[in-house]
């Protein structure tokens, strides 16, 4: 059969011969192997994924007529795998990043140039399949797809992003079956899959066969509800039989057949054993069976405690004859919203979520089980709860992890149409699309008991369309809320979010994207808001971000009706090429030639696309974690721990402290025990602290690890830690100055002044006011501390491949020429052990300069005291940071510090990193996991910081902390590269000192730094003393 019509560009119609949706199950032949939930070793499951013949065509009417004929052969035809993205094969079809933009005009048209790949793969099956039902299971194709089998045409099917089957039954024979699919990379599908991601094509998740009776199971519903007052679980059971035999009427058979209902605990022990009679009076409804069951002492299913049970059906004939048997795991859960409040078995709920999309860094949207198993292995490791599927079904595999593992789940349906963001909502021409796709999901995943809400799908608008794709989901499966952001917008933009929008009832939510935290507070004083505020996205966590979560999450856990968020997002999507030059290269958009594309605004994850974790993720974790500790009364040395878990105590968590002054260890030991605190309860504990140590400050640390090995992490794993400081509150003894042991004296020449303080010297030169530092004559500051004001820009700072960023900070300090300042008119004077250096610094603007005054005063300890003062011109913007920086001769790679760490830290993301002493390599304290180059590595609060080389050591200390970063990486070498791979390191050690830097914030999508982060003051001074030996 040739398809005459361009069916790809017809939105109307989404299928064609598709079989209806149905629960993800496979059948069994007999109930112990069920019960096991391996589908290989069903008898009536085979997996067809390996290598497949392909051939890859320009466009669709480039595709030979008999393409699908067993005879049909091109030289050109290769060896795929399947399953897999076409544009990752090294062919002449390549990814595109959009986020936004269509990859192509936004007229309605689709391109010319159209790939259309021809998949082609010969199967056998065993003969007696050929006496049953026979489907086809292709679990993704994008974007269109057409299935042949023996050169019939068997069905289309539209929406990537869900499975689509096919019954094979009439069309198979003995021996081989050649088995054709045409998938087609642009059609009117694409104008709804406008989501923030790589445009990829092919058949990218598993394909199989299944084989049934004529009578079988078509579709499983279970709901596991639980009544949280008395303990009792509420088992809802609906199952629609199927039947295809052309002896019996197109009604089904008349007599009546059973179904056998077992559920088993974890340990596989029976609980529940039923038989139910499928009437065949209701054959007209479909032949649906609904079954109830109540349970005494059921133990729920939460995210903190996934208690799941095993449901085995068998459906047999009158005569006991097993015809089918399914399997499905399920969990007894409540989920319900009282006022402001989202509650999960009762309990107010905080949702710690993500976004996450579904990426491997070399296979693209071909995830594996092991892919997956690192994600949410890794999610639970780090505290997160939630999962929001942006923007469209995962795999099925996904949310059987979910449940086993404990992953509340938001499932969103496949519909954005970002670039035509209020049309297609309200365009009667895509209404079966919006519909077709909601009801799908809902089909396939509502037996999934993590899932407690359904989206609509991400940045389409509100419209009609959507009106009646919640009303479908909702026919469907009535337990579940409504996630429909839309609903909470006025524009597509990420503004004018609605607090109180008068369609409600189409979302259970009060959802807004990107809020900065001034909204949330607002929200949560406002007593006309009744919906629980769940930040769709927010914290945009693209390249050296993260910053504020601290302040979003004070408010979320003091505040009343705010329960959290999904952070943008889980991963970065950076492709892992390897470039001509031999080079490996994480690649983003514009990267494989594209011309419309999206720069690095794929790159916006919470870890790399090799799984490492962003520092963001350290401060995640520890702001939500599920312990918490505090002061109860200072004056008396008390503590106060507190559960904050839901629905558990802490008796899987052990937890140590220690006591350190000026970051050496005293005193450690175990917490007191802490395992009956119930959910949501404290309590108050005492430590065997000392006073009259030795120091200038000290703090106790508090550290929880996992006391044993869960199926997500080993025993060991840290899970929280709080740090509080002591100084002030405990005595110390402070340390005896040091004595003088030098004679300081400053010698003038011609062209530069020399300061000597013992065996070190500083050489200034008289012009520009540059020098360098030696110790015994050799150098070891080949670049003396020098004015530095600009920093590599963040993504957030400001987007560097994309246009119209001129109202960012990034454009408006380049504006200012930070990057490239110059000295003018330097001045030195000298009076006894003191240098004073004034000059100016001028950028891109002559009439806008820099006032600047740096003394360097030797010390009779030897040291250098450096004091820098900045008076910056009225009309600059907020800076970057405020500071200076040096360069060391090769050869000092070891770093130690005393302050903020062991993870890289700023103003707006510092909680997580406590004060302590911390050592590292320069090359290590370099954050490689941004796949763009860019401001990083910086550590907050520094009491004292020592760079070694194998003679050498510099010490830089201040009464007052600063921030230090080292790199063999100066700002500019960082900001003008625009990959990870192609940055040449020096082999000098770049030193940064700082007053301070702006905060990271999440900018690049989302608020600006926040206020109390920025650098806005027009004076500044601040010193810290350098001593070399």
């Amino acid at each position: 059969m040739k398809i005459s019509q361009k069916l790809y560009a017809m939105p109307e119609l989404q299928e064609l011969n598709r079989l209806p949706m149905h629960g993800a199950e496979i059948p069994f032949h007999d109930r112990e192997t069920a019960l096991t939930g391996e589908w290989k070793k069903s008898k009536y499951f085979r997996l067809l994924d390996g290598q497949w013949d392909f051939r890859l065509y320009r466009c669709p009417e480039a595709v030979p007529a008999d393409f699908a004929a067993e005879n049909f052969s091109d030289p050109e035809i290769f060896k795929l795998q399947v399953p897999s993205n076409w544009t990752l094969a090294g062919l002449w079809d390549k990814p595109v990043y959009t986020n936004i933009q269509m990859p192509f005009l936004e007229n309605f048209e689709l391109p010319e140039e159209n790939p259309t790949g021809i998949y082609r793969k010969t199967f056998s099956v065993p003969a007696s399949w050929l006496k049953r039902r026979t489907v086809l299971h292709i679990g993704g194709a994008e974007s269109y797809l057409e299935v042949y089998l023996n050169g019939t045409f068997v069905g289309m099917g539209k929406d990537t992003r869900l499975p689509s089957e096919f019954d094979l039954t009439p069309y198979l024979k003995k021996g081989g079956n050649l088995l054709v699919c045409k998938v087609i990379r642009w059609s009117d599908s694409s104008f709804i899959e406008d989501q923030d991601q790589w445009w990829m094509a092919g058949i990218y998740r598993s394909v199989w066969l299944y084989n049934t009776g004529f009578s079988f199971i078509e579709d499983l519903y279970v709901n596991g509800d639980f009544d949280y007052e008395n303990g009792k679980g509420l088992l809802h059971i609906e199952n629609k039989s199927g039947f295809y035999s052309p002896a019996w009427s197109s009604k089904g058979p008349r007599d009546p057949m059973k179904l056998h209902l077992t559920l088993y605990d974890r340990c596989n022990e029976v609980l529940w054993d039923k038989e139910e009679v499928v009437s065949p009076l209701f054959r007209d409804e479909g032949y649906c069976t609904a079954i109830d069951a109540v349970f005494d002492n059921i133990q729920p299913w939460s995210a903190e405690s996934p208690e799941l049970y095993t449901l085995i059906v068998e459906f047999l004939d009158k005569g006991g004859k097993l015809l089918d048997c399914r399997r499905k795991r399920l969990g007894f859960r409540n989920i319900r919203i009282e006022g402001r409040d989202l509650l999960f078995n009762g309990k107010r709920v905080f949702i710690r979520g993500v976004n996450r999309h579904e990426h491997n860094m070399l296979t693209g949207k071909t995830l594996s089980l092991e892919d997956m198993l690192s994600d949410i292995k890794m999610m639970k490791q780090y505290n997160f709860n939630a999962v929001r599927t942006s923007h469209y079904p995962n795999d099925h595999r996904w949310y059987g992890l979910c449940d086993e593992y404990g992953i509340y789940v938001v499932d969103e349906a496949n519909a954005e149409s970002h670039a035509l963001y209020h049309l297609l909502c309200r365009d009667p021409r895509w209404k079966n699309a919006f519909v077709s796709r909601g009801e799908r999901m809902v089909l396939r995943d509502r037996s999934f008991t993590s899932i407690f809400c359904w989206s609509t799908g991400n940045e389409s608008g509100n419209g009609e369309n959507h009106i009646a794709e919640i009303r479908a989901m909702k026919a469907l499966d009535p337990t579940r809320l409504i996630h429909h952001e839309g609903e909470v917008k006025k524009f597509w933009h990420q503004g004018a979010n609605v607090m109180h929008s008068k369609m409600k009832w189409m979302n259970n939510f009060y959802d807004p994207m990107y809020p900065a935290p001034s909204e949330l507070a607002e929200y949560s004083a406002d007593p006309e808001t009744d919906r629980p505020m769940i930040m769709s996205e927010y914290a945009h966590a693209m390249g050296n971000s993260s910053g504020s979560l601290c302040d979003y999450w004070d408010l979320i856990f003091s505040k009343t009706g705010l329960q959290g968020g999904f952070i943008w997002d889980w991963i970065d999507q950076g492709l892992l090429v390897k470039r001509e030059d031999g080079k490996e290269m994480m690649a983003y958009g514009g990267d494989f030639g594209e011309k419309r594309h999206d720069f690095d605004f794929c790159c916006n994850g919470m870890i790399s696309s090799d799984h490492r974790p962003h520092p963001g993720m350290f401060e995640f974790r520890h702001l939500v974690q599920p312990v918490k500790i505090s002061w109860h009364d200072p004056e008396k040395l008390s503590f106060k721990l507190t559960n904050r878990r839901d629905f558990t105590t802490l008796q899987d968590l052990a937890g140590v402290w220690k006591m350190e002054v000026d970051g050496n260890i005293v005193l450690s030991g175990k917490i007191p025990d802490f395992s009956t605190v119930a959910p949501g309860e404290s309590m108050d504990f005492l430590l065997p602290l000392k006073a009259g140590f030795s120091g200038r400050e000290a703090f106790v640390t508090f550290e929880f690890y996992l006391a044993e090995n869960k199926s997500w992490a080993s025993a060991g794993t840290l899970i929280a830690h709080d740090q509080l400081e002591l100084t002030g509150k405990i005595r110390l003894e402070f340390p005896a100055a040091k004595k003088s042991v030098t004679r300081p004296e400053i010698i003038e020449k011609d062209d530069t002044l020399t300061l000597v303080n013992g065996k070190t010297s500083i050489i200034i030169n008289r012009k520009d006011g540059t020098g360098v530092m030696k110790r015994s004559g050799k150098i070891i500051l080949t670049k003396l501390f020098e004015c530095n004001l600009f920093r590599a820009g963040t993504d957030n700072d400001g987007i560097r491949g994309w246009t119209g960023q001129e109202h960012k900070p990034l454009a408006k300090w380049l504006n200012a020429g930070l990057d490239h300042l110059e000295t003018i008119d330097c001045r030195m004077t000298f009076s006894g052990e003191q240098l004073r250096i004034a000059g100016k610094l001028t950028g891109r603007d002559p009439g806008a300069k820099i006032s600047f005054i740096r003394k360097i005063k030797m010390l009779p300890d030897g040291s250098f005291c450096f004091i820098q003062e900045y008076k910056l011109p009225e009309k600059f913007p907020a800076m970057p940071r405020i500071g200076v920086t040096a360069m060391t001769a090769a050869g000092f790679e070891k770093a130690g510090w005393f302050g903020r760490g062991p993870w890289e830290n700023y103003s707006d993301r510092k909680r997580s990193a406590h004060v302590g002493r911390y050592e590292a390599s320069v090359s290590e304290l370099h954050e490689d996991t941004y796949v763009l180059p860019q401001e990083n590595g910086n550590r907050c609060d520094v009491r004292s910081l020592t760079l070694k080389s194998k003679k050498n050591t510099l010490h830089i200390s201040a009464e007052i902390p600063f921030e230090f970063s080292v790199s063999h990486y100066t700002a500019n070498d960082l900001y003008e590269t625009l990959h990870q791979c192609d940055l040449v390191p020096r082999k000098e050690t770049v030193i940064n000192i700082d007053l301070a830097q702006r905060g990271v914030g999440t900018g690049s999508c989302g608020p600006q730094t926040l206020e109390q982060y920025e650098l806005n003051e027009k004076n500044y001074r601040f010193e810290f003393t350098v001593f070399a030996e």
